[in-house]
This record gives structure tokens, C-alpha cells and sequence, in this order.
């Protein structure tokens, strides 16, 4: 099995970036520019995370950052 190295830790804060594409998933231009904070690490074809106050699981393309 392959090692997975994620960018984030669990308890980092992540800024989503401040702009997505016009054909980005639902939700994520409401997201733009704001800040959450990492709850989980997961593997979901790729390195994902769960943050917090949120349902879905977000890919590293998300994020500009920490914040």
C-alpha cells in the first residue's frame, strides 16, 4: 500500500481560496475566501479533508492555504 502524505494536520486552520471556477462543485463559490479547520484526514481517490462545521470532505485543490 502507498504512503499518503497529507499537506494538512488535523487542528490546521485552512483558507479556502478567495475565488473557484464558474463549473466548481455546488457550495464552494459560497465558500471563497473563508476559513475552517481541519477535523479529519481522509482518502477518497486522493488526500481529503473534513473540517469542521462542515458535511462534505474537501480535496487540497480547495484551499490557498493556512490561514
Amino acid at each position: 500500500m502507498a504512503q499518503v502524505t497529507y499537506k494538512y494536520k488535523v487542528g490546521d486552520t485552512v483558507k479556502f481560496k478567495d475565488k473557484f471556477h464558474p463549473s466548481a462543485s455546488c457550495g464552494l463559490e459560497a465558500l471563497a475566501g473563508t476559513t475552517a479547520k481541519v477535523v479529519a484526514q481522509e482518502w477518497w481517490a486522493k488526500p481529503c479533508y473534513r473540517l469542521e462545521g462542515h458535511d462534505s470532505l474537501y480535496t487540497e485543490k480547495c484551499f490557498s492555504g493556512l490561514a
